[in-house]
């Protein structure tokens, strides 16, 4: 007898036979319809990941302000209860270096210096404390004809409240003041966002202080030109318009109204308002 064999077809020839007529292909319609799926997909994603790398942002910016916060107190700690100050005045400028090809930190009491400069040592000798990631620009002394690049800037990217050394109303105390002198401490304001270094009152804070109808108006008017393209204003609120601040008492908190907070925030009087 003669035996059966199942005839298979030959695997080689299938797989020439299929490629020689094709897999079936997307038609236009379908591609166009997969194109639009991804392009939807991608504008819903888009926007959370933003919102996650600024939140990222943020959170590192709060860091920042609590190791910023530590540092300070361990100067006071040594130094009876004092800030750092300048013949009862924080520095004003924002230089960690004379220049940027420089790498030697200027003295605390220096012309040019940074206030941060003065707690250097206590943060472990880094100054990247004092750099806020979500940081574009922040003041480059540029009316003194200082061209330097933004980037020696921005570990100046936090603002100190003056008036925490210097008396808002200098005829009934006299400075410097000592962090024991301040009566509302959680209602004080210390360090935060900002532009500029050394805040000083109505035109370069968030406060919005008597006989001013409006904040910022230094940065939103007198020295805007000198930074064309840039809202230099809103580094108060560079975290999606919100900002962080550092009080006295060492908290850190959000906030995110333009319009200017209660002004004894930094004059370190009775609040009106609550803090946020």
């Amino acid at each position: 007898m003669f035996e059966a064999h199942t005839c298979r077809p030959d695997a080689m020839a299938m797989g020439r036979e299929n490629a020689r007529h094709g897999a079936p292909a997307f038609t236009l319609v379908e591609m166009l319809v997969v194109i639009a799926v991804i392009a939807i997909l991608a504008g819903l994603l888009l926007p959370a990941l933003a919102r996650a790398k600024e939140q990222a942002k943020s959170a590192k910016c709060v860091s920042n302000l609590h190791q910023v916060f530590v540092a300070m107190t361990m100067y006071v700690d040594e130094n009876e209860g004092f800030l750092h100050n300048v013949n009862g005045s924080i520095p004003n400028y924002g230089q960690w270096t004379a220049n940027p090809r420089s790498s030697l930190i200027l003295a605390p009491d220096h012309i040019y210096a940074y206030w941060g400069v003065a707690y250097y040592e206590y943060a472990g000798r880094t100054k990247d404390i004092w750099r806020c990631p979500s940081a574009r620009v922040v003041d480059e002394w540029r009316e003194t004809g200082l061209t330097y690049p933004s980037d020696f800037w921005l570990d100046a990217s936090y603002g100190i409240n003056q008036f925490v050394v210097t008396p808002y109303d200098q005829s009934k105390q006299r400075g410097p003041l000592g962090l024991g002198a301040m009566m509302y401490p959680a209602s004080t304001i210390l360090v935060q966002d900002a532009a500029e270094q050394k805040m000083e009152g109505p035109d370069d804070s968030w406060g919005l202080f008597p006989g001013s109808g409006e904040i910022l108006k230094q940065w939103k008017y007198e020295l805007s030109g000198l930074y064309p393209g840039r809202a230099i204003w809103m580094e108060w609120f560079r975290h999606r318009n919100r900002g962080n601040a550092l009080w006295l008492t060492g908290n850190v908190s959000s906030y995110g109204n333009m319009r200017g907070c209660d002004y004894r925030w930094y004059t370190g009087e009775a609040p009106v308002e609550s803090p946020p």
